[in-house]
């Protein structure tokens, strides 16, 4: 199933994305929260409270109404979640265009949830951001509460899997020393179009993650080539860190990232970034200057 949130922002539904339901190149839209009046939203308390487990009933019922999906806006597929922790240097090409080794332990940090956007809205330039670029991830959704969990374990408790563009002022990661504000920047966290079920996803060790800048290719890679694969980030993770329903990890970028290159492709007020994740839907975003 692929789960999205329809409508403008701040007043989102839940709802189920259906490709070619009203026809071939026509998708429909499932709205959940019509058929099911106690599921408000795709939130914490929907995945602590089996949530998943009643949507393929509302799938299946004959009288269900489907609604057009051309032209509706879509926001994150998860609503609020309580925390957004991100891999650093977790892809081997990636650390290697930097001139340095994988890291010993994985390398996690925060991004605000303030900084959540929908995958097609216009990301966002501060006036003072000179040197700004975005990162296609492979990101996961908790399904259930998890601390400690063991590597054989720890794939169970993954509701599904989407796109993450982890968007980086990055004069401010430096200037600061630290990663956390210069990627939490309002509308610098794109996620979806949707979240698609974990059963949908055999292998996420095996997906193309791509980004393009204006039609012109910047990332090509494959989740084949992280350094710690996800067993070992939620392990890592529970080891001290409680991950809770609806919670948001996204699992690093490949190699080709616009500040690495030579010279550097930044983003423009004007420009268009595409990232995705094979599968899993692709985000297309203009950028925009803050006023």
């Amino acid at each position: 199933m692929k789960l999205v949130r329809f409508g403008p922002p701040g007043l989102e539904r839940p709802g189920l994305w259906l490709a070619d339901a009203l026809g071939p190149g026509r998708p429909g839209l499932l709205d959940v929260s019509a058929m099911a009046f106690d599921i408000h939203d795709f939130d914490r308390h929907f995945f602590a409270h089996g949530g998943l487990l009643r949507l393929p009933a509302l799938l299946a019922d004959p009288g269900r109404q489907v609604l057009p999906a051309d032209g509706v806006r879509l926001g994150c597929p998860v609503a609020r979640p309580g925390k957004i922790l991100c891999l650093g240097k977790n892809y081997a090409e990636h650390t290697r265009e930097f001139g340095g080794p994988p890291p010993t332990v994985p390398v996690i940090f925060a991004k605000a949830v303030t900084a959540l956007n929908g995958p097609f809205d216009p990301i966002r330039l501060p006036p003072f951001s000179r040197r700004v670029d975005g990162e296609a991830e492979l990101a996961l959704v908790i399904g259930r509460a998890a601390r400690r969990l063991s590597a054989a374990n720890a794939m169970s408790v993954i509701a599904g899997y989407c796109v993450l563009n982890d968007v980086t002022d990055r004069d401010a990661q430096r200037d600061g020393q630290q990663w956390f504000y210069g990627k939490s920047f309002d509308t610098f966290c794109p996620v979806g179009p949707f979240l698609v079920t974990a059963d949908e996803v055999p292998d996420p060790h095996a997906r193309r993650v791509f980004s393009r800048l204006n039609g012109r290719s910047l990332q090509e890679g494959t989740t084949a080539d992280m350094v710690y694969r996800i067993p070992e980030i939620l392990v890592h993770i529970t080891a001290a860190i409680t991950l809770e329903p609806g919670d948001i990890v996204a699992t690093g970028t490949p190699a080709g990232i616009g500040s690495a290159r030579n010279p550097p492709l930044l983003l423009r007020p004007g420009d268009v970034l595409e990232t995705g994740v094979e599968g899993l839907g692709v985000q297309r975003a203009a950028i925009e200057q803050e006023s």
